[in-house]
């Protein structure tokens, strides 16, 4: 054990991994003086519940932040790591100003995708799959409001999709930096060279939240489709599949679709033609999603008057 470490370093692995890749991360971007945290969650217990895997992760860092009361803290979260330490960090708020940074590594923060369509009813509650679709994107933003966060996603067809398993939106949050790295796919983000320079690169300067924009229509729309409850964000590549479109003010368009089986989409345009959101609800919460838009439709007839 370093006696007098440089830096806390917790560096978490995400699901059906162990700690060794994330160890080796941690270790190649730390200086020699850090202590390197990594606990093992288990290959297998991380397709289960969320709970015991934070409670584990939680005992740890209790211990090692009690143990070194005066170093700084740094938080590297690999996927279902990045989502766990969203977990943490909004339960213990008194942790905040000791964390120098946090760095999310392909995290599902918007709710996993493929979770979602693996469990569209929401009724596997022994599996991962409901806990990994929420979205958490209130959580993650009330602490990148105070501790300096970088989401580094990838971008595998240079598409702005996704890394193959996490989609590119469902990684993003407001206050944020971000970077995204093309040719990667997600397991690829722990041993790619881009990586560890944007990591590198944000550990080498101070940094701070990103400032909140004035929210635009596009913005105030995103809102409101994201408030709907159970709302998943979709893939990019299925808005070419909608056909029915609705213009909405400002020249921004709704278009919508049903998936083979009969899952509701609804993707946003704005006036320049530029995909600005995707998103899908599952069968039990249809009459949210229609609500929704009828909401936008209704001011749409309103400006129109």
């Amino acid at each position: 054990m370093t006696p007098n470490p440089s830096y806390l370093v917790f560096s978490q692995h995400g699901m059906v991994d162990t700690r060794k890749l994330m160890a080796a991360v941690a270790q190649r971007l730390s200086d020699p003086q850090s202590r390197i945290i990594a606990p093992d969650l288990g290959y297998f217990n991380t397709i289960f519940s969320m709970e015991p895997l934070i409670a584990k992760v939680e005992a740890i860092a209790l211990r090692e932040i009690a143990a070194h009361p005066n170093t700084p803290i740094r938080i590297l979260g690999m996927s279902l790591g990045g989502v766990i330490w969203t977990e943490l960090l909004t339960r213990h708020p008194e942790w905040w100003s000791r964390v120098e940074s946090f760095i999310l590594l392909g995290s599902p923060i918007g709710g996993a995708h493929l979770a979602k369509m693996a469990d569209p009813l929401g009724i596997m509650k022994f599996a991962i799959a409901d806990e990994l679709g929420r979205d958490r994107r209130p959580l993650a933003e009330a602490i990148a409001r105070v501790i300096p966060t970088l989401i580094v996603a990838g971008d595998l067809r240079h598409d702005g999709s996704g890394d193959g398993t996490v989609l590119v939106q469902t990684t993003q949050f407001k206050h944020a930096h971000f970077v995204l790295i093309k040719g990667v796919d997600h397991a690829g983000l722990r041993f790619c060279g881009a990586a560890d320079e944007a990591i590198q690169g944000f550990w080498s300067e101070v940094r701070f939240p990103k400032p909140e924009l004035e929210a635009s229509s596009i913005d105030r729309t995103i809102a409101l489709l994201r408030s709907v409850p159970g709302m998943t964000d979709a893939s990019p590549n299925d808005f070419k599949q909608a056909k029915d479109s609705q213009p909405l003010p400002n020249g921004d368009r709704l278009w919508l679709w049903h998936n083979p089986i009969a899952v509701k989409h609804v993707f946003l345009q704005n006036a320049a033609g530029d995909y600005c959101f995707g998103g899908y609800v599952g069968w039990r919460h249809n009459t949210g999603l229609e609500s929704a838009i009828d909401r936008l439709l209704e001011t749409r007839s309103h400006s129109l008057k």
